[in-house]
């Protein structure tokens, strides 16, 4: 017989309820009670990433700390006692499954789940007097995209009708953001070319562009694209995506006449390839954040960089 997994990490379960909860959340913004619907949305949205990372694998829902847990995401019962991630941990690795769950989202979400735990751990009432307007939008947003991983839809998780209200919504944020994001390459545009109006110094600044450096360090990548304000070489950030090895060297070793120990070790070159995230113009001053701001200014959306590197062996594992 086929091994189950436990409920508490099985993707349809965590998304049944994830739907329970959501609707629970509709019924209290129906209701005017606006911290009743956050609170049950911020709930929603977690166990919708945790669907997400079940649908890879249960063991990314289950604490790796905890062997029962891992043992029953793999379908053998060791234990009732199941422990998952927290929500912290979830954000974190969904932006390994979706390039378009970007930091941006990542952080809103930690932050809705840091305002849910202050709201039922301690004393303080986050929720209160925050307007529906200061994150529905960005809630919204990220759940389309928690659902796009699964192959789901507003409509398949909440009903057709009550998707109609945030479908509006979504389509709303991202034509204000299309607006935004062209708005301000117009304005960096425009003040490049009232800056510099002599066409042969405007030349000489953009090449002058090629030779300068960014040292931002909070990005795992960094690389180099062409402004689309000003057409000088900007720099882009990015998180990493992918890493593949493209070519190994074996090295070698032996000793001298003295009988030390002399040689190179065996080498590999990785090709890394990085999801950009941020742009940033330092001679027009545009700036670009997240996949979407990213995409909107046609920006190249990834890049590639090589390392050369020692391969590391891991220790041998014993039996002692």
């Amino acid at each position: 017989m086929k091994p189950t997994t436990n409920p508490a990490l099985e993707r349809d379960a965590l998304y049944a309820k994830s739907q329970l909860y959501i609707g629970r959340g509709l019924r209290a913004q129906a209701a005017k009670d606006t911290e009743e619907y956050q609170l049950w949305a911020s709930l929603a949205l977690e166990l919708l990433g945790k669907a997400a990372l079940a649908k890879v694998h249960p063991a990314l829902v289950a604490d790796p700390t905890h062997s029962p847990s891992l043992f029953a995401a793999c379908g053998r019962q060791l234990s009732a006692d199941i422990k998952t991630i927290g929500a912290k941990t979830v954000f974190e690795r969904l932006g390994h499954i979706e390039k378009s769950f970007d930091t941006r989202h990542q952080k809103f979400c930690e932050q809705m789940a840091f305002r849910r735990n202050a709201e039922l751990h301690s004393g303080e009432s986050p929720f209160s007097g925050m307007s529906p307007e200061a994150w529905e939008r960005e809630f919204w947003g990220a759940v389309e995209t928690v659902l796009g991983m699964q192959d789901e839809s507003l409509e398949s998780w909440l009903g057709a009708e009550s998707a109609k209200a945030p479908a509006e919504i979504i389509e709303k944020a991202e034509e204000a953001l299309q607006w935004a994001v062209k708005n301000r390459i117009a304005r960096c545009k425009d003040d490049f070319e009232k800056k510099y109006q002599d066409p042969k110094r405007r030349q000489e600044t953009i090449e002058a562009s090629k030779k300068l450096t960014w040292n931002d360090y909070t990005w795992h990548g960094r690389g180099r694209a062409t402004c689309p304000a000003c057409f000088a070489t900007g720099f882009i950030g990015g998180t990493i995506w992918d890493e593949e090895v493209i070519d190994t060297e074996s090295g070698w070793s032996g000793t001298d006449d003295r009988g030390e120990f002399y040689g190179e070790p065996p080498m590999e070159t990785v090709r890394k390839t990085f999801n950009v995230e941020a742009f940033a113009c330092p001679v027009c001053a545009l700036r670009l954040y997240g996949t979407k701001e990213i995409a909107a200014a046609q920006v190249p959306e990834e890049f590639t960089t090589e390392e050369v590197r020692e391969i590391e062996f891991e220790a041998e594992y014993g039996n002692d």
